[in-house]
C-alpha cells in the first residue's frame, strides 16, 4: 500500500509498564517495525521516555488484531483509544516510524480534558515535526 489508499486509522496512548526498563523500548520498536511492515500498516509511534503514542493506518481487521495485541501487551499499561475510523478513509502516512518526543508533548492526551477524536490526530501529526523520529 502506498500513500493515497484508503485505509482505516486508529490512534492510541499508553504508558511503559514501570516494571520494566526503558531499554525494552527498542524491541518494542523493532517488533512494531516488523509487523508493520509484514501487515501493510503505516503510521508513527512517539514516546517520551514514559507514554507511546501510535497512529497505524491500514485494514480494519488488521488494526483490530495489533491494538488488541498491545492492550494484552503486559509491557504497557493504560492503553487508550483516542481515535478510531473504521470507515476508510485517505491514508495521512506513506511509513511507519518511530522516535521520541519531550515528556510535555504527550500531555495534551492526558486527564479528562485531553483530546480525542480529529482533534488528537491532527495534534498527534503535527507533533511530529518536533519529534526524533526513524524508519
Amino acid at each position: 500500500m502506498v500513500s493515497g489508499d484508503s485505509v482505516c486509522c486508529v490512534l492510541w496512548l499508553s504508558q511503559l509498564s514501570p516494571l520494566l526498563h526503558v531499554s525494552v523500548v527498542a524491541q518494542i520498536w523493532q517488533a512494531s517495525r516488523e509487523r508493520n511492515a509484514r501487515l501493510g500498516l503505516t503510521g508513527a509511534m512517539v514516546f517520551d521516555g514514559e507514554r507511546f503514542c501510535e497512529l497505524l493506518e491500514g485494514d480494519a481487521d488488521e488494526l483490530a488484531t495489533v491494538c488488541r495485541d498491545i492492550e494484552f501487551d503486559a509491557r504497557h499499561i493504560g492503553m487508550r483509544m483516542l481515535y478510531a475510523a473504521l470507515t476508510p478513509g485517505a491514508r495521512r502516512l506513506s511509513t511507519w516510524r518511530s522516535g521520541y518526543c519531550d515528556g510535555a508533548d504527550l500531555d495534551v492526551f492526558c486527564g479528562p480534558a485531553g483530546l480525542e477524536g480529529e482533534p488528537a490526530v491532527s495534534a498527534f501529526l503535527d507533533l511530529l515535526g518536533r519529534c526524533s523520529l526513524s524508519n
